[in-house]
């Protein structure tokens, strides 16, 4: 039997601890969703996303930065007792600490291999695609069913429907093998823009022979280069009204996130840009294939510019 009680701060044990009950503080400034799925998967048996024994090849960590008694938060764990039933490291978990948490000095504790990662980190809106995948593997909950599902593109069986699978964001079908709206790029065509609105602007032109997206109805789109191909992604405008709040770390109200994975994996969350200092930002994707999500918190005005070109 779990207990919830204010016990100074956030947290729990990890796995079960034996006894009649088990503790979980859920103290004030825990309240958020983010928060209380955290602890509740430490009882699960989750671990946090930076102890993974294949940890240093996506952060690394300023263990001067963290005070003695929480050093060993962030001791790795060995290949021999980490099992992440084939589930990539994802910056984007519930369980993955942010990059100035528990810092006593004010400087970064974690620092990501890629930078822009860094508004990936420490996400506490909800647990995350793969977070709920690694659950469902760690108890073999797809064991309930009697026919085991294939499925493709990153997704898992659902052990509550057992003639289906559970997709990512930007696949669906029984077997997750259908893509989400797509947007093909061509050699022909040198480069493609994509203009992004969310309903309160006020902005939206319908003349322009744009592609808009309006924010809740097509926000979520895989940008797809020919084989062999790389995509070369520029931010040309970034607009919030609600000025730096709108740059608060993690881009919690409104943003715009990019997937991109060496293998075209589009199960991560992606890289996250929400501030006018990230216009005319540029990265070039990993694969042939990205994912696009953008997202706006209800009353928060946000418009964007993003071109793509084949390289």
């Amino acid at each position: 039997q779990l207990q919830f009680h204010r016990g100074g701060g956030c947290w729990s044990y990890i796995g079960m601890q034996g006894g009649s009950k088990q503790l979980i503080s859920i103290d004030s400034g825990c309240g958020l969703l983010g928060i209380i799925s955290h602890e509740i998967s430490h009882v699960l048996g989750i671990d946090h996303t930076l102890n993974r024994f294949d940890r240093d090849a996506y952060v690394s960590v300023n263990i001067g930065a963290v005070a003695s008694n929480n050093q060993n938060n962030f001791a790795k764990r060995t290949n021999t007792d980490n099992n992440n039933f084939g589930v990539p490291y994802d910056y984007g978990s519930d369980m993955h600490y942010g990059a100035f948490d528990i810092s006593v000095n004010g400087q970064a504790v974690l620092v990501a291999s890629q930078a822009e990662y860094l508004n990936t980190m420490g996400q506490r809106k909800s647990l995350t695609f793969n977070d709920y995948k690694m659950i469902n593997s760690l108890y073999n909950c797809f064991a309930s069913c009697s026919k085991q599902m294939f499925c493709q593109n990153g997704g898992y069986p659902s052990p509550k429907y057992c003639n289906s699978c559970v997709c990512s964001d930007f696949y669906t079908g029984t077997n997750c093998q259908t893509p989400k709206t797509t947007i093909s790029l061509t050699t022909s065509v040198g480069s493609k823009t994509t203009y992004h609105q969310d309903y309160d602007s006020g902005l939206y032109s319908s003349g322009n022979n744009y592609n808009w997206d309006m924010f809740g109805k097509d926000a979520v789109k895989i940008i797809r280069a020919p084989e062999g191909k790389r995509i070369k992604v520029t931010i040309n405008q970034v607009y919030a009204a609600y000025g730096q709040l709108s740059c608060y770390q993690g881009c919690p109200f409104v943003g715009l996130e990019f997937v991109d994975n060496v293998n075209g994996d589009l199960t991560t969350m992606g890289k996250i840009f929400c501030c006018t200092k990230d216009e005319n930002t540029s990265f070039t994707s990993k694969s042939n294939v990205i994912g696009y999500k953008a997202y706006a918190s209800p009353g928060m005005p946000f418009d964007a510019a993003v071109t793509y070109t084949v390289v």
